[in-house]
């Protein structure tokens, strides 16, 4: 046990040494293209790295650009993320292929493969005025996922998902969602009545 934990701790140290020439690229991007765009760019070569290297890789620099990231964090190959204000607590497991916006994982939280984690579900405007959409206000919210909440696999989320709650595969979760229930279809609605709503 204390052999691979020392293992560990070797691996950590030198991914933390590896993440140095790509943080310091990352701060220069900082200057010239603004924070959330140097992640994004970060992010997409961090997302091509592969086994426990890559695993480590990620935590080392996401450790130093995002506003928290937990212990025993797992972040599968090809996941990006792109908002800096994300934050990521211990034992948050996120799989493959996943999109992470401006969210609070709490505790314990899984993330099947291909899941988007969306800013909130007003990201583009639609305003009629002239003009391209493109063009108009963008607004960024930050959405929380519950303590120990899993999100199914393609699933895409905009709003609050509460503690225990489970989001099936597939699902586009447009309003909140309450603790310990369980969701499914497009939009997503309740499949089960909340078993903490049963408990009180």
């Amino acid at each position: 046990m204390i052999i691979v934990m020392n293992a560990k701790k070797m691996a950590q140290l030198f991914s933390a040494i590896n993440a140095l020439p790509m943080l310091i690229e990352y701060r220069i991007a900082c200057k010239l293209i603004g924070k959330d765009r140097a992640l994004s760019a970060l992010s997409e070569k961090l997302s091509l790295r592969t086994g426990m290297s890559g695993l480590y890789l990620r935590q080392a620099c996401y450790r130093r650009v995002l506003k928290h990231v937990g212990q025993d964090v797992y972040i599968g190959f090809m996941s990006q993320l792109s908002k800096t204000t994300a934050v990521i607590c211990d034992r948050v497991y996120i799989g493959r292929f996943c999109t992470i916006g401006s969210v609070i994982m709490e505790e314990d939280v899984m993330l099947a493969d291909h899941v988007q984690l969306l800013s909130g579900s007003h990201q583009h405007g639609d305003s009629q005025s002239d003009g391209l959409l493109r063009e108009n206000q963008h607004i960024y919210q930050t959405i929380t996922i519950g303590k120990g909440a899993w999100i199914g696999a393609g699933s895409v989320v905009m709003a609050d998902v509460g503690a225990g709650a489970i989001v099936g595969a597939g699902a586009v979760v447009t309003r909140p969602v309450a603790a310990g229930d369980r969701v499914a279809g497009v939009p997503a609605k309740s499949i089960i009545k909340p078993t903490l709503a049963k408990a009180g």
